[in-house]
C-alpha cells in the first residue's frame, strides 16, 4: 500500500520528474562548483608560490654563486670605485696601487728664503726624503674586505695620512753648509751690529746710528722650522721676516741708556756761537767745532783747555791785520807797498777768550735742544744760537773778507813821502792838500818809523816829552803811541826848506809842519784815518 500509494503518488509526476531531476542536478552542480572554486584558487596560489620560491631560490643560488665568484676574483684587489688619496685603484692589487698612489708625492722640495736675497732649496734626494702609509695601507685593504660576501659596486673614497721620513743627519749637514747658515765665498754672512751714537756732520749733533739686523741665523731654531715644514710637506719657508730666527744686535736704537747719552752730549755741544765782527761780517762756532773742544768720559764732559785756547788764538789772528803789508796808489799814480805799522784790526784777546768760555757753558733750553735734534731747521738753529761781540783794541775802516789788508778807506787817507819830505792828503781818491814836512833825523831812535798807521787823537794843546825835552805845542795829531805825530814846528827854517833839510834839522821822529800847514792838517784829518809813511 504504501508502495502503491508511493507509486501512485509518483506516477502522476512523471512529466515533471525530469525537470526536478535536472534542477536537482543543477543545484548539485552549482553546489559542487561553489565547493570546487576555492579549491582551485588555493591551488593556483600554491603553484605561484612554488614557482616564485623556485625562482627566488635560483636567484639566491645564482647570486651566491656570482658573489662567490666575484669575491674570489677581488679577494686580493681593491673593489670597484675605490679611490685612495685622490687616486683611483679599482681592481688593482695593494702592491700595484701603492706605488701609483705614492707617485703623486714625487718631486718634493723645500725652498728656504732668508734675508738679503739668500735662499736654499732642499731636494728630497738630499736628505732621503720618503713618503709611506705604514700599516694603514694594509689595514685599509683588510677593512674593505672584512665581512664582505658580495661586494656592491659603489664609489669608496679614502684618505690615508702619509708618513714622512728622512735622514736627520743628512738634513743637518745640508743646513749647516747652505748659504743661509754658512754664507758664500763672495758674500759672507753679515753679522748683527748694535746701534751706536755717532756725530752727524750734516745735522751737527749726535744721533743714533740704527742697528743692523744682519744675517746670522740661530741654527737650532732654523732646524726646528725646517723639520716642521718637512713634516707638513710644505714647499716653502720664508724666514726673512722672522726676527726670532736671527741673532739680534745687542743694543737697539730704542735703548734708553744709548739715547740718554746722546742727549747728554748734545746738551753740551748743541749751540751756535755767532761772533759779530761788523754788521755784515760774523764768525760762527758750530756744534761740530765745539765737539772738538770736548772730551767725554764716563758720561761726563770736559772742555779741553788747549783746544779752546787754540781756537781763540786762531780767531784773534784771523782778524788781526795790523801787521799786514798794504799796497796803495800814491800821489804819483804808482803803487807803493808799505809794511808794518799799527793800522788795522786787533781784538782784545783776553776778554774774547772769557766770553767764549761763558758761551760754551751757557745753558740751552732742553726744549730747543730736542727740537733741533728732531729737525735742524733754520728756526730751530736760531733758537740755540748765542750772539757774542769781541772787544776791539783797534779796528779798521772796513773788513774785507777776500783781502783783509784792504781794511782802510782807499779814497780818503794821508801819504807821507820821506824821500820827498812831503805830505799828501787824499779826499775822494784825489790829492786835496799837500805841504812840506821835516821828518826825524836819520839816526837811531830819531828816524821816523815807516808803515801804515792810524791817527789816534787830535789835541789842540799838547806837551811833547822826550829824554831831553819837554815842549808844549798846539794842533797836535798823534800817529803812534810812541810819540810820533803831526805838529807845528815854528823853530824850523821853513823859508829855506829843502827835501834834505831833515838830515841836519830833523826831528825826534815826528812830522814837523809849518804852523799854517799844521792847522790845515789838524782840521782836514780825523781820528782812525790811515797814514802811509814810506820812503
Amino acid at each position: 500500500m504504501d508502495e502503491e500509494t508511493r507509486k501512485e503518488d509518483q506516477e502522476p509526476k512523471t512529466e515533471e520528474q525530469p525537470k526536478a531531476v535536472e534542477k536537482q542536478k543543477t543545484a548539485e552542480e552549482s553546489k559542487a562548483e561553489e565547493t570546487s572554486t576555492p579549491k582551485k584558487s588555493k591551488k593556483v596560489w600554491k603553484i605561484i608560490i612554488i614557482v616564485l620560491s623556485a625562482l627566488l631560490g635560483s636567484t639566491i643560488i645564482a647570486a651566491v654563486v656570482c658573489g662567490l665568484l666575484f669575491c674570489r676574483s677581488y679577494k686580493d684587489k681593491w673593489y670597484i670605485g675605490t679611490t685612495i688619496n685622490g687616486v683611483e685603484v679599482s681592481g688593482e692589487t695593494p702592491e700595484e696601487s701603492i706605488d701609483k698612489v705614492l707617485k703623486q708625492y714625487d718631486g718634493y722640495s723645500l725652498n728656504i728664503k732668508g734675508r738679503n736675497g739668500r735662499e736654499h732649496t732642499i731636494e728630497a734626494a738630499d736628505i732621503d726624503y720618503t713618503i709611506s702609509f705604514g700599516d694603514a695601507w694594509d689595514e685599509l685593504f683588510a677593512k674593505q674586505h672584512e665581512g664582505s660576501f658580495i661586494p656592491i659596486e659603489k664609489t669608496e673614497s679614502y684618505n690615508l695620512d702619509i708618513q714622512i721620513s728622512y735622514d736627520e743627519k743628512k738634513l743637518e749637514k745640508v743646513l749647516k753648509n747652505c748659504a743661509l747658515v754658512k754664507g758664500d765665498e763672495d758674500k759672507p754672512i753679515a753679522e748683527p751690529v748694535s746701534a751706536k751714537m755717532v756725530f752727524d756732520k750734516d745735522k751737527q749733533c749726535y744721533v743714533c746710528e740704527g742697528e743692523i739686523q744682519g744675517e746670522r741665523i740661530i741654527y737650532d731654531i732654523l732646524l726646528i722650522e725646517v723639520q716642521d715644514k718637512l713634516d707638513e710637506r710644505e714647499e716653502s719657508l720664508d724666514v726673512s721676516g722672522d726676527a726670532n730666527i736671527y741673532e739680534k744686535p745687542e743694543i737697539t736704537s730704542e735703548d734708553k741708556e744709548l739715547n740718554k747719552e746722546i742727549y747728554k752730549r748734545n746738551k753740551v755741544i748743541l749751540r751756535f756761537i755767532e761772533w759779530k765782527i761788523t754788521d755784515q761780517v760774523s764768525e760762527v762756532i758750530t756744534p761740530k767745532m765745539i765737539n772738538e773742544f770736548v772730551s767725554f768720559k764716563n758720561g761726563k764732559a770736559k772742555f779741553k783747555k788747549k783746544a779752546v785756547e787754540k781756537w781763540a788764538k786762531d780767531f784773534y789772528e784771523k782778524y788781526y791785520t795790523m801787521d799786514k803789508t798794504r799796497t796803495f796808489k800814491s800821489h804819483t799814480g804808482k803803487k807803493v807797498e808799505v809794511k808794518a805799522g799799527d793800522y788795522g784790526w786787533m781784538m782784545d784777546y783776553d776778554t774774547m777768550l772769557e766770553k767764549l768760555r761763558v758761551a760754551l757753558k751757557q745753558k740751552i733750553s732742553k726744549k730747543y735742544i730736542k727740537q733741533y735734534m728732531e729737525d735742524p731747521s733754520k728756526d730751530n738753529k736760531k733758537a740755540i744760537t748765542i750772539t757774542a761781540k769781541p772787544d776791539w783794541k783797534n779796528v779798521g775802516f772796513t773788513w774785507n773778507k777776500k783781502n783783509p789788508s784792504k781794511d782802510w778807506d782807499t779814497k780818503n787817507f794821508i801819504e807821507v813821502s820821506l824821500a820827498e819830505q812831503q805830505v799828501y792828503v787824499f779826499r775822494d781818491g784825489n790829492v786835496a792838500f799837500t805841504c812840506h814836512c821835516i821828518s826825524g833825523r836819520p839816526i837811531p831812535k830819531k828816524q821816523t818809523a815807516t808803515g801804515a798807521f792810524y791817527l789816534k787823537e787830535h789835541q789842540m794843546n799838547h806837551v811833547m816829552v822826550g829824554e831831553d825835552y819837554r815842549i808844549p805845542t798846539h794842533y797836535w795829531v798823534r800817529i803812534t803811541w810812541s810819540g810820533i805825530g803831526f805838529h807845528p814846528a815854528p823853530w824850523q827854517p821853513w823859508g829855506r826848506w829843502s827835501p834834505t833839510l831833515y838830515q841836519s834839522r830833523g826831528s825826534h821822529g815826528c812830522i814837523n809842519l809849518s804852523p799854517a800847514d799844521a792847522t790845515t792838517i789838524y782840521n782836514m784829518t780825523k781820528t782812525k784815518e790811515m797814514v802811509f809813511i814810506h820812503w
